[in-house]
C-alpha cells in the first residue's frame, strides 16, 4: 500500500509540473484555442453560399440575321451571366479571354432557325480558361443551363407561333370545305367561277401540305432540343484531379518546410545559449541572417528538386512551361516563407509557440490560398489574408507555368519577391535588438 501511495504521490508531481508547464504559456493555449476558430470563422465569411457569376462576352457575327432574337440569347439567364457584354471579332473576345477581361465566350451561331429547318441543331460555341476541374464542371454545367433556357423559351415562342398559324391554317381548311361542297353541286363544265374555285382549294391544300411536309422533315431530337453547346477551353490539358492540385500540394509543403525549420532556427539558439557564443565573436546580425537564409534556401531548393521529381516522374504532372521560369518561383517562394519562419522565430519564446504558430499558418494556408476553392469566389474584405500569405503567390505561379504553359506571372512575382524583400529587412531589425539588448 505504501508503495501504491508514493507512485501516487510521483505521478501527481509529474503532472503537477506538466499542468503548471501549460498555463505558463496562456498566449499559447489562447492561440491554440481561438486561431483555428478563427480561421474557421473568417473561411464561412469569405465565400457564399451560391456559386460564382461568369462575366460572359457574345459574340455575333452578324447581328442582322439574329436581330430579332438577339435579347433572348443575351438575356438568358442573366443571374450567373453578370457583366455581359457584345462583340462581333470572335478573336478579340478571346483574347479578353485569355487577359482574364472576362470569365467566358458564348459565339452565337449564325441564322440559327435557318440551320433547325435544315433539320440541324444551331451550336452554342462556349470557351473559358479553366484549368481547374472543378471551375470547368461548373461552366459547362452553365453552359448546359443556359441552352436549356434557350430551348425552352424557343419551343415556347414556337408554339406560341404555331398556335397563331393554326388559326390560319383552321380558316383556310374551313374555306377548302366550303369550296369542295361548292365544287359538288353540279355546275355545268367550262364555268369560269367552278375553275377558280379548284384552283384556289388546290392552293390551300399545297401550303398545308408543305407546312405538313416541314414539320414531318424535322428529326424529333432537332424539336426537343434545336440548340445544343460545346464548350472548349483555351488550353487543349486534360487534368486530372491529381494533376491539378500537384502544384498546390508542392507550394504547400515547401513553404510548411521552410516555416517550420526557419521557425525553429534562431528560439532554439536563443534558449539553447548558443548565441551567446556570438557576443565575443565578429559576427552581425546581418551576416548571421544572410548565412541563414542561403542555408535553408539551399536545403529549400534540393527538397523542391526532389519533389518535383517525384510529382513528374511519379504522377505524371506536366510543366509546360520554361523550366528557368519553374526555378525562379520556387526560389522566390522559399525566400518568402523563410523570412515568415524567421519572423515567427524571433516573436516566439518556446519551440512549441513556434510550431503552433507553423501549424496555424499552414491551417490558413491551405483555406485562404486557394488550395480548396477558388480565390475569384472570395469576398472582397477577406482577400487581403489571402493575398499576404506567400502560398497564394506560389500557387498561382506553379499553375501558370506547369499547367497552363505560360511564362512567369510579372505582376505575382513581383508582390511575393516585395513580401519577401519587407519580411528579410523586418527579420534584420528585429534579430539585431535582439542580439544587442541580450548581449550589451
Amino acid at each position: 500500500m505504501i508503495r501504491f501511495f508514493k507512485f501516487l504521490i510521483r505521478l501527481s508531481s509529474f503532472m503537477g509540473k506538466e499542468l503548471i508547464e501549460i498555463f505558463r504559456q496562456p498566449k499559447l493555449i489562447l492561440t491554440l484555442v481561438l486561431g483555428p476558430f478563427l480561421i474557421m470563422f473568417l473561411f464561412g465569411l469569405a465565400y457564399p453560399d451560391q456559386g460564382r457569376t461568369l462575366r460572359t462576352t457574345f459574340v455575333v457575327t452578324d447581328p442582322n440575321s439574329i436581330k430579332e432574337q438577339i435579347n433572348t440569347f443575351t438575356r438568358s439567364f442573366s443571374s450567373s451571366l453578370v457583366n455581359y457584354d457584345i462583340e462581333t471579332d470572335k478573336v478579340l473576345a478571346l483574347e479578353k479571354l485569355a487577359n482574364n477581361q472576362t470569365d467566358m465566350v458564348i459565339v452565337i451561331p449564325d441564322a440559327p432557325l435557318k440551320t433547325i429547318q435544315n433539320n440541324q441543331q444551331a451550336e452554342f460555341l462556349v470557351y473559358h480558361n479553366e484549368i481547374d476541374p472543378f471551375q470547368i464542371g461548373y461552366i459547362q454545367s452553365v453552359a448546359r443551363i443556359y441552352v436549356d433556357e434557350i430551348n425552352r423559351q424557343f419551343l415556347q415562342s414556337m408554339v406560341d407561333q404555331e398556335q397563331g398559324d393554326s388559326k390560319s391554317l383552321q380558316e383556310n381548311l374551313e374555306a377548302a370545305i366550303i369550296k369542295t361542297q361548292a365544287i359538288r353541286k353540279a355546275i355545268p363544265p367550262g364555268d369560269v367561277t367552278t375553275a377558280t374555285q379548284v384552283a384556289d382549294l388546290e392552293k390551300d391544300l399545297t401550303d398545308l401540305h408543305e407546312k405538313l411536309t416541314t414539320f414531318r422533315s424535322l428529326a424529333s431530337g432537332v424539336v426537343v432540343s434545336p440548340f445544343s453547346e460545346k464548350v472548349s477551353g483555351l488550353f487543349n490539358v486534360l487534368l486530372s484531379v491529381t494533376g491539378f492540385f500537384a502544384p498546390a500540394v508542392i507550394v504547400l509543403l515547401l513553404q510548411h518546410v521552410s516555416i517550420t525549420f526557419a521557425s525553429l532556427s534562431i528560439v532554439r539558439e536563443t534558449r539553447s545559449g548558443i548565441m551567446e557564443l556570438f557576443r565575443v565573436s565578429p559576427i552581425t546580425a546581418f551576416e548571421t541572417l544572410v548565412g541563414k537564409y542561403l542555408s535553408y534556401l539551399f536545403f529549400g531548393s534540393v527538397l523542391a528538386g526532389v519533389i518535383t521529381a517525384l510529382a513528374v516522374w511519379l504522377l505524371k504532372v506536366p510543366i509546360l512551361g520554361r523550366l528557368q521560369d519553374y526555378v525562379l518561383a520556387v526560389v522566390v517562394l522559399l525566400f518568402a516563407s523563410l523570412g515568415v519562419g524567421f519572423l515567427i522565430s524571433l516573436i516566439s519564446e518556446t519551440d512549441t509557440q513556434a510550431v503552433q504558430y507553423s501549424m496555424l499558418l499552414l491551417l490558413a494556408s491551405i483555406f485562404f490560398s486557394g488550395f480548396f476553392l477558388d480565390l475569384r469566389m472570395m469576398k472582397e474584405p477577406i482577400t487581403y489574408i489571402a493575398w499576404s500569405l506567400p502560398a497564394t503567390y506560389g500557387i498561382r505561379m506553379l499553375q501558370d507555368i506547369m499547367l497552363r504553359g505560360t511564362s512567369l506571372p510579372p505582376l505575382i512575382f513581383l508582390g511575393i519577391a516585395a513580401i519577401g524583400i519587407v519580411l528579410f529587412l523586418v527579420d534584420w531589425i528585429l534579430l539585431r535588438k535582439k542580439m544587442e539588448s541580450q548581449y550589451a
